[in-house]
């Protein structure tokens, strides 16, 4: 009798932090979808409220065929990869036309305080794709919301 307990017990438990985890990861889902409206709608505030105010890292890495064009072109910046912050990012964004990132194939991991969110992206200007790649989010859920605190992706371009 004590090892039927002893596996409800489990069983009950298994079921209670797969629904904690399923809860946190349609928050994460939200933010996902914040992100993505904020860049269509050039929203500053809720790009902003999006990341942690703590420390950031946005890294890019360009793929090695993208990146022999540049050294072909004399590109100026030979490295095949930088650092920005998401003010650089929304800065461009309002230098720009019409901008949208679609998220495909969003992989998210999580526990009840922090995770990562994969998934291949495409980004358009002014509706002509202009780069994709795969991209990274860790997030934490900072004083009861979920922000993106570093984000690294790939750039492959035509």
């Amino acid at each position: 009798m004590k090892t039927i307990n002893v596996l409800f017990l489990v069983l009950a438990m298994n079921f209670y932090y797969a629904q904690a985890y399923k809860k946190q990861e349609t928050e994460i889902q939200s933010l996902i979808t914040s992100a993505k409206k904020s860049i269509i709608q050039k929203d500053t505030a809720t790009f902003k409220s999006l990341f942690a105010k703590e420390s950031f890292n946005w890294t890019a890495v360009i793929k090695d065929k993208t990146q022999q064009k540049r050294l072909k072109n004399k590109t100026s910046q030979p490295s095949n990869i930088f650092t920005k912050t998401p003010m650089n990012f929304y800065q461009f964004l309002l230098d720009e036309g019409k901008q949208e990132e679609i998220f495909k194939n969003i992989h998210i991991e999580n526990d009840d305080v922090i995770g990562s969110v994969a998934f291949d992206y495409s980004f358009l200007s002014n509706n002509k794709v202009t780069n994709w790649g795969k991209e990274f989010w860790h997030v934490a859920k900072v004083e009861g919301q979920w922000k993106i605190v570093s984000i690294i992706y790939s750039i492959e371009s035509n």
